[in-house]
């Protein structure tokens, strides 16, 4: 598949998925998507171009085989494998969405934003930048902290097996997982994905991740946003289980509480980033 821009007002994009994520890119900056080889050796494009897994060059594991190769119009000519759905689309009128600070600093180098395509979210990558250069790893765990005293209402949920609570006032809406998410590319850390939502892009958090626990993608997000595999309700009724963020329900269910204000961000309770994404 040769992929073109036109004239006239459109934008044309090359879609794809590649290891966990959706991604986009320039079609002008696409020179062909082919079947890889498959005889020799080494991983290549008509015995020519080495052909690297763009999941790997993203920081993650191998793509599955045989999957597609894109050869872009790069210098060297760089080919990347990708693991299916390669098709071209007009994003002219897609909303396209910057990176707030948090995905910026994990994926900025590669990534220069996000745009939503008949209802999936994809991930814009700088062509420029493939094999050019490496993903930064996962930054140091953040410090726990963890609410004093119970705070009444709080929205009970679980994630990762653990019972959390996080004071209503911090709740924005609970979303199940549509679409318009995309899971995070890079390994490690504490972001599970990526969410569109009501004009802006959200970093999406495994409240897990920041105890030790790798980040997992759940069905249903807490907008914050942070992941959960199931929301339990909201609880009036809070006592202190005699240390800082454990809390006793009425029943007698122990509620972990961090500090999300402290543990997030106050930017990213109070909302992400809006308008569009460099160019």
């Amino acid at each position: 598949m040769t992929a073109h821009t036109h004239d006239g007002g459109r934008r044309l994009a090359l879609l794809f998925e590649a290891g966990p994520s959706r991604y986009a890119l320039e079609a002008s900056r696409v020179l062909e998507v082919t079947p890889p080889d498959v005889d020799g050796e080494r991983a290549t494009v008509r015995g020519v171009f080495p052909l690297e897994d763009l999941s790997t060059l993203m920081g993650g594991a191998p793509e599955r085989r045989p999957g597609l190769a894109v050869l872009l119009d790069t210098s060297p000519t760089l080919a990347v494998r990708v693991r299916e759905g390669a098709e071209v689309a007009d994003v002219a009128g897609a909303p396209h969405f910057q990176l707030t600070q948090d995905l910026a600093q994990r994926i900025g180098a590669l990534v220069r934003g996000a745009l939503q395509h008949q209802g999936q979210l994809y991930l814009e990558l700088r062509a420029e930048a493939l094999g050019q250069t490496c993903m930064l790893p996962a930054p140091p765990p953040r410090i726990v902290t963890w609410l004093e005293a119970p705070q009444a209402p709080a929205l009970l949920f679980e994630s990762g097996g653990t019972l959390f609570g996080v004071p209503l006032q911090h709740v924005l809406q609970i979303s199940p997982l549509l679409a318009a998410f995309c899971p995070f590319p890079v390994p490690g850390g504490v972001i599970a994905g990526l969410l569109a939502h009501a004009g802006a892009l959200w970093p999406v958090y495994a409240l897990p991740a920041f105890l030790g626990q790798p980040p997992a993608v759940e069905s249903q997000v807490v907008l914050l946003a942070l992941c959960a595999s199931r929301v339990q309700g909201i609880e009036h009724r809070l006592a202190s289980a005699g240390q800082p963020g454990r809390w006793w329900t009425a029943d007698g269910r122990v509620v972990l509480a961090p500090d999300v204000t402290r543990l997030l961000g106050a930017s990213n309770l109070t909302g992400p980033r809006r308008g569009p994404s460099d160019a």
